[in-house]
């Protein structure tokens, strides 16, 4: 695995677990409802301040090695980091215009409502 980590699309982007990553929830799932079931879990086990962590965050400071105290907020948000590093050739420049994970999305879009 590499240290290139990418945020994901939350309305677009699928998950598939390879195995059980949270009790009761499926292997499968677009991203907005994983991170609904994520934020679900830490209300349930957290104080009700918890919501901010995932949208405005939190005021605080942060130190990093071989830098000086810097002041911000914090949040938690979703990221994805390939097993490799993707080999760039002609093959990664074709544009599909459906993907296949299409009927995917549609089918857990709609099991949403």
């Amino acid at each position: 695995m590499n240290d290139e980590w990418e945020p994901l699309n939350p309305d677009d982007d699928v998950v598939h677990f390879h195995q059980e990553a949270f009790e009761n929830l499926p292997r499968t799932q677009i991203v907005f409802q994983l991170f609904k079931e994520i934020k679900k879990i830490w209300a349930e086990h957290c104080t009700s301040s918890g919501s901010r962590v995932f949208g405005e965050g939190f005021e605080c400071c942060v130190l990093i090695p071989s830098q000086q105290w810097r002041t911000g907020k914090i949040r938690v948000r979703l990221e994805f980091c390939p097993d490799e590093t993707e080999i760039e050739d002609n093959r990664l420049d074709i544009k599909h215009e459906n993907s296949p994970l299409d009927d995917l999305r549609q089918q857990l879009k709609e099991g949403k409502n």
